[in-house]
């Protein structure tokens, strides 16, 4: 890349960074937040409306969850690919176990993924919250669930 295509890109990061179209009510204190209310009943209450599409995480330019899968491609000898394929944190077989455990039962549970994902566990592996306020997620959401909104009652339960 080019220093001045790299300066540029840079600058426009830091902008976005600086800018979010929809911010956080107290967005350095919402991974604490987030830790403290991480059993609140919040989140089944925020999730009721959610009927599990994953619109929120396919139009999040930040969202980059996958699955692996192998598949067989022959019988003699037997052989196979890996396949990635993109997934969703909002589907209820995300983190489907092979024994058939699921850790994320509810629709509850899967919405405090995501949204630890981007405002707690993202800040507290690289420093700054994932989500970029762009409002996709909000605006096309066919319930209307905020993940703002939900960030922001969570915070205000642990207060």
């Amino acid at each position: 890349m080019a220093p001045a295509d790299k300066k540029k890109l840079d600058q426009t990061h830091a902008d976005a960074v600086a800018a979010p179209q929809r911010a956080v009510k107290d967005a350095k204190g919402a991974p604490a937040a987030l830790k403290a209310g991480f059993d609140s009943p919040v989140w089944e209450e925020m999730a009721k409306p959610c009927i599990g599409c994953g619109i929120c995480t396919f139009l999040c330019p930040t969202c980059h969850c996958f699955d692996l899968n192998d598949e067989v491609t022959g019988s003699t000898p037997l052989k196979g690919i890996r396949v990635r394929t993109w997934d969703n944190c909002q589907f209820p077989d995300f983190t489907m176990h092979t024994s058939g455990h699921n850790p994320r039962e509810t629709t509850g549970e899967r919405l405090r993924q995501r949204v630890s994902h981007k405002f707690r566990y993202f800040h507290e592996n690289f420093g700054m919250l994932q989500c970029t306020g762009c409002g996709r997620c909000v605006s096309e959401c066919p319930v209307g669930i905020d993940i703002v909104a939900v960030v922001n009652k969570v915070a205000e339960h642990v207060a």
